[in-house]
């Protein structure tokens, strides 16, 4: 009985971890550190500058890839090889920052399902079709999986059209998901059902709860459609079921009334932004003013982050953080990461996904790490749309590498393998060419390691105790237990030649305590 409560607290745990890093929750701490409010205030607030910076300042989403689908018209319905359909690039949110409240809330199965069907729609609505080899490549699970989830959905009349699908199928079709949710919902049906049906989050619905109160504001769809932001189709179906379902509408939203401040329009100029800022979230003029210019140098600092268009950008945090710090305390490090890459089509193997999924596990992580990051296994398993478990399953499987994981690099996994994987291999004689190409490290990480345990190595022979070093060294205990450990396996005659090439990197890069350095600043300045 224990077993799923046990699964269910670790799932929220790591969606919380997950959420930390997300930059949504990297506005609403922005936020907070400029203004002492609460975190639901701070929430709100930090949704209307997402879509400020997303609309008037055109920050591109970080988990927002360009790919190519199939053009939507009548042959789109025809089977296919790729190099005979018609194609076009669309936008697809693979990652979106309410994903991991989805996650935690209801677990992986279930926000994988969203994002497949977030990027049908997504295509769909830039007049673009998606196929399974496609949802193959960006989802590294096998064609049944893929089929399964999407066809959960169509069952229940969600309109997800795929290209090469039958018209048996497409009779399933009722509306689009935002429209199915909203018209079971004025049908009386229990809201976090028809959410966790339908893969939705609270988020997610709110928002489009917001958008089809609005929608009867306007004569036209088309006007509605440019007012809240969202496609025509869409709009079209909203408006389809307001009119069916009048009377329940009204009485729905008798009582909830849309805010001017909710029109699209209000975040597509700074004057307008400034206005909500002022009569929505209490800023004075100046106040107002100062915090759009801030906002700028935000969209700026993002915009520095050059990508192509199959990469994404994760906030992930720094490996040079050591272990027993929350993820408030930690520093957190952008990176960008290619999510997909050409040659990802010619991994995918509908059948056997393992290829393409140790690869994009194995590149990602390590991309990360060449940028400062260090992923933990809920980071990776949400990038790429798969459990924790499955993560380590994979990387189980492929031993002979050992990955630069949050868990390794900062000694909080259940061993010291990686570390002590190169260490072995310097003694042995491998160059540093070697030891990379053999555990997956970069030449910066292998460095680094070697560094640190030249330096316990030399403390521990000048005398030093354990605990000191550990202070001195700013490492943590099971790193410098580990490291001294070491140092008396190899302290022999046969590994003599290694051992002195380590205590001359010790000698010529010799460990100061950093604590003692910054406590010497801070007496010299006063």
């Amino acid at each position: 009985m224990g077993r799923p409560v046990f699964f269910r607290q670790r799932v929220r745990q790591e969606a919380q971890s997950v959420a930390a890093k997300t930059f949504f929750d990297y506005v609403v701490n922005y936020v907070r550190e400029r203004r002492e409010i609460a975190v639901d205030e701070a929430e709100l607030l930090a949704g209307d500058v997402m879509r400020y910076l997303h609309g008037y300042l055109g920050l591109q989403s970080l988990g927002q890839i360009e790919f190519p689908a199939v053009v939507h018209n009548r042959e789109a319905y025809i089977r296919r090889p790729r190099d005979r359909q018609q194609e076009m690039l669309v936008r697809l949110t693979v990652l979106q920052d309410d994903d991991a409240e989805l996650l935690g809330e209801f677990g992986t199965r279930t926000m994988v399902t969203g994002r497949i069907a977030r990027l049908i729609e997504e295509a769909y609505y830039q007049g673009a079709l998606l196929d399974i080899p496609r949802l193959l490549v960006l989802f590294p699970s096998s064609v049944q999986a893929i089929r399964k989830r999407w066809l959960d959905l169509v069952q229940q009349g969600a309109r997800l059209p795929l290209a090469a699908m039958t018209k048996k199928t497409r009779e399933h079709f009722r509306y689009l998901r935002p429209a199915l949710a909203v018209w079971r919902y004025l049908q009386g049906e229990d809201l976090k059902t028809i959410r966790q049906t339908l893969c939705i989050s609270q988020r997610q619905w709110q928002a489009w709860w917001n958008a089809f109160r609005q929608i009867q504001r306007y004569e036209e769809a088309a006007e509605a459609a440019e007012a809240t932001g969202y496609a025509l189709p869409l709009v079209e179906e909203w408006r389809e079921i307001w009119n069916h379902n009048a009377e329940r509408v009204r009485k729905t939203v008798a009582d909830d009334l849309p805010w001017p401040w909710e029109r699209a329009d209000a975040f597509l100029s700074r004057s307008r932004f400034v206005e909500v800022l002022q009569e929505r979230h209490g800023y004075s003029p100046a106040a107002a003013d100062a915090f759009v210019q801030e906002l700028r140098e935000i969209s700026e600092r993002f915009h520095t982050l050059h990508r192509s268009g199959g990469q994404i950008v994760y906030i992930g945090v720094s490996s040079a953080q050591g272990a027993g710090k929350s993820l408030k305390e930690s520093t957190l490090q952008p990176v960008v990461l290619d999510l997909v890459k050409t040659e990802d089509w010619a991994d995918m193997d509908p059948k056997r996904p393992g290829a393409l999924r140790w690869n994009r596990i194995a590149r990602v992580t390590t991309q990360a790490y060449e940028q400062g990051a260090a992923l933990t296994l809920p980071d990776i398993g949400y990038i790429i749309s798969l459990s924790s478990d499955g993560v380590r399953k994979t990387m189980e499987q492929n031993p002979k590498v050992v990955l630069p994981t949050r868990g390794r690099v900062a000694d909080m996994g259940a061993t010291l393998s990686h570390a002590a994987k190169i260490i072995d291999l310097f003694m042995w004689g491998y160059t540093e060419t070697e030891i990379t190409r053999r555990t997956g490290h970069s030449y910066e990480s292998i460095e680094r390691y070697l560094l640190d345990f030249s330096k316990v190595v030399l403390l521990k022979e000048e005398g030093l105790p354990l605990p000191e070093i550990r202070k001195v060294c700013d490492l943590s205990k099971r790193v410098v237990q580990k490291y001294w450990e070491l140092h008396d396996a190899y302290d022999t005659s046969d590994f003599q030649f290694a051992m002195s090439k380590i205590r001359r990197f010790a000698i010529a890069h010799p460990p100061r305590n950093k604590q003692r350095e910054r406590g010497e600043r801070k007496d010299e300045g006063g």
